[in-house]
């Protein structure tokens, strides 16, 4: 039904209105003008949109039918301009001191980077950069006394096949590590929209608003952003991608098209299957296998299936197998070695390890980017924002409205129930031992990640069905549904949500909830779909900051001394000591070979050295963030956290593993003395020293 203008004006106002009302009292709440960057997009989005929607159709077509183009012109260009989300900023904080104070100051150019997100700024981007100084070989010695294999190492860029099916590293191998990184993250950022964009244009029969909603609620949600980098999104892009080039494969028309998606799904394959991160791999596989045979029954008359189509798919999957068994088998004992770590190759899992309240979006989310919470680990509070449990209850109704109607969409939503249902279980009630090792449930310990994706899309699944067959719902049902929903809501408020947000912040994101749902079971798709996409650009825009270059890691004096020394001496190894693993990682971020930089598995030389009745084996037999202090007892590993672990060095040892430098935020002349070690101090600034050993 079309708007009268004074309808059309008065919504505009009152989204206005909204959106300007719920950034001041967020500001209010959480006290942070990072509120303002989502805020102001919003607000600019719905204005054009409204006051432009009739002009904008044309380009809206235009950039539907040529969106591949438009989403790699906008690759292309801010790979040109530099363009990333890392969090290596924190660099500044350890090493003040810059070299270039302009530089420096043009680096962050919109948010902030955020410290918890270390698996990223202090571990992934150091690994993936010392791979430029190991001129990008499948074995270094860059983090270790023992070849570490670098395809096992945070999807690092390596010069081998298996670079086929990681195209987000190419940027690494083709132009360096600052191109190299923009490559990477722009590559995944894009591309995480583009295959969620994708699966919703083909799980809703291409209802574009609800299509541009589903890339919002994945690429924008609280998991995704906070988790960026290094495995877990990547396992879910591939998973999505693989659907979506599945199905394209089995539906084209064009043989050209067909060649197209068997070289993709032969990429795709090998990288989702090199990801090993089997904790979200297991779910998203089978999730995305069984909603695109789902999708295939519900379309079967799209299909003509022909010889042509085996020949792609053994083309595909030979092509993708040839390369997995060439590293499987060139690479046995290394993956040997992972495999049968204390953590996490040996962890069984066997679920019931989470709640009823983990089956809901979890309140803090949209607060995270704004807001400390009061636990240890803000990125373990990260959650998807979906309604499944409302919609799940809804189903029996929208199943049997569909049966009525003959409509074959049901399978589809049959298929997502089940698989909620499977997880739900398993997180909630778990497996027994054995029947997680059946199922392969055994490696799943993040089945709250898996259960979210799978959810959002169900609600996207869902929202399509009350869309598109408005009457299956009583009016009364309408707003007693959600209402009732919100009620629930409330009843999860617990006491740590309590103390960390006020009543009225988490009272407001039940609201909204409620609203979301109050118009969408009114069948209002545009404001459904507007605030949707508020909320996300609230919850997931400012996790991760706008940056431009690497100024961090190469703008100091330390950086400029590590690159004139390992330029002198390639061989030597250095250290840190007295400080985290985060030093060790940012030496070997600029060229240097680290001991104590993370490990992936173990460092066998290094440890028989250090260990060798292997009495600590325990210990340092994990994916391991480490840190070095001096001691003057004998040498041993002391296990910190789980991936942490803590090596009390005596600094005899420092001959045995050939340490040449040493970094160390304290005078140690004397200490060096004391071992009988000549020591030169060489460098000294920002509270750090860095000796040249000499034994």
């Amino acid at each position: 039904m079309k708007e009268s203008k004074e309808m059309r004006w008065l919504s505009f106002l009152i989204g206005i209105i909204g959106i300007i009302g719920v950034s001041l009292i967020l500001y209010k709440g959480v006290h942070q003008k990072l509120i303002f960057i989502p805020a102001g997009l919003c607000l600019a989005v719905y204005v054009l949109c409204r006051c432009f929607e009739a002009r904008l159709a044309p380009v809206r077509q235009f950039l539907l039918r040529f969106r591949w183009l438009a989403a790699f012109a906008v690759f292309v260009l801010c790979v040109l301009l530099r363009l990333h989300g890392s969090s290596i900023g924190m660099f500044d904080r350890y090493f003040p001191t810059v070299t270039n104070q302009k530089e420096a100051e043009a680096y962050c150019i919109l948010g902030e980077e955020r410290p918890i997100r270390s698996d990223e700024w202090a571990v992934h981007t150091p690994t993936g950069f010392s791979q430029y100084y190991n001129d990008f070989r499948m074995k270094s010695t860059q983090m270790s006394v023992s070849d570490m294999n670098m395809v096992l190492d945070y999807y690092s860029p390596v010069k081998d096949i298996t670079i086929l099916g990681k195209p987000f590293s190419w940027g690494y191998l083709l132009f360096g590590n600052e191109v190299g990184l923009s490559w990477y993250w722009c590559g995944m950022v894009i591309l995480l929209f583009m295959s969620a964009f994708e699966m919703g244009m083909i799980l809703t029969k291409k209802h574009l608003r609800l299509s541009v909603v589903c890339a919002v609620l994945i690429g924008l949600s609280p998991v995704m952003q906070w988790w960026f980098i290094p495995h877990m999104p990547i396992v879910f892009i591939y998973a999505m991608l693989l659907f979506d080039i599945g199905y394209h494969l089995l539906t084209a028309k064009r043989s050209w098209f067909r060649w197209l998606m068997t070289g993709l799904a032969a990429m795709a394959a090998i990288g989702f299957a090199l990801s090993f991160f089997p904790s979200c791999q297991l779910i998203s596989a089978l999730v995305a296998i069984a909603l695109l045979a789902a999708c295939l029954v519900r379309d079967r008359d799209k299909i003509t299936f022909t010889k042509k189509h085996w020949y792609h798919i053994v083309l595909a999957a030979g092509t993708a197998g040839a390369v997995i068994l060439y590293f499987l088998v060139t690479y046995r004992e290394d993956l040997h070695l992972l495999m049968n770590t204390a953590y996490p190759g040996k962890r069984v899992s066997t679920g019931r390890s989470d709640g009823l309240a983990d089956l809901f979006t979890e309140l803090r989310s949209l607060y995270l980017p704004y807001r400390e919470p009061n636990v240890r680990n803000s990125s373990e509070l990260a959650t998807y924002i979906h309604f499944a449990p409302l919609f799940l209850l809804l189903f029996p109704r929208i199943n049997a409205c569909l049966r009525q109607k003959n409509k074959n969409d049901r399978i589809v939503g049959r298929t997502l129930c089940i698989a909620l249902l499977v997880e739900m279980v398993y997180m909630c009630a778990g497996f027994s031992e054995t029947l997680s090792r059946l199922t392969l449930f055994s490696y799943v310990n993040r089945m709250k990640i898996s259960y979210g994706w799978t959810a959002t899309i169900f609600t996207v699944w869902s929202l399509d069905m009350i869309f598109r067959y408005r009457g299956m719902f009583r009016r009364w049902e309408k707003i007693a549904w959600p209402l009732a929903y919100g009620a629930f809501y409330c009843t999860l408020i617990d006491q740590s949500l309590r103390e960390n947000l006020s009543m009225t912040l988490l009272l407001g994101e039940i609201f909204l909830f409620v609203l979301v749902l109050l118009c969408a079971m009114l069948g209002w798709e545009r404001i459904t779909s507007y605030i949707l996409s508020g909320i996300m650009c609230v919850a997931g825009l400012t996790v991760n900051p706008l940056c431009r270059g690497i100024s961090p890691i190469t703008n100091h004096p330390l950086s400029a001394f590590v690159a004139e020394r390992v330029e002198e001496e390639p061989q030597a190894r250095w250290t840190a000591v007295g400080t985290d693993f985060v030093a060790s990682n940012f030496l070997m971020a600029n060229g240097a070979r680290v001991l104590g930089a993370t490990n992936f598995y173990p460092d066998v030389k290094r440890w028989k050295i250090l260990d060798p009745s292997g009495q600590y084996d325990d210990v340092y037999n994990r994916y391991t963030n480490q840190q070095i202090v001096f001691a003057e007892e004998a040498t041993w590993p002391e296990l910190k956290h789980v991936d942490l672990i803590c090596l009390h060095l005596n600094p005899d040892d420092l001959k045995k593993l050939d340490i040449r430098y040493v970094l160390i935020p304290e005078d140690a002349h004397a200490l060096f003395a004391s071992h009988g070690i000549e020591d030169t101090l060489v460098f000294q600034q920002d509270n750090y020293r860095v000796y040249r050993l000499r034994y």
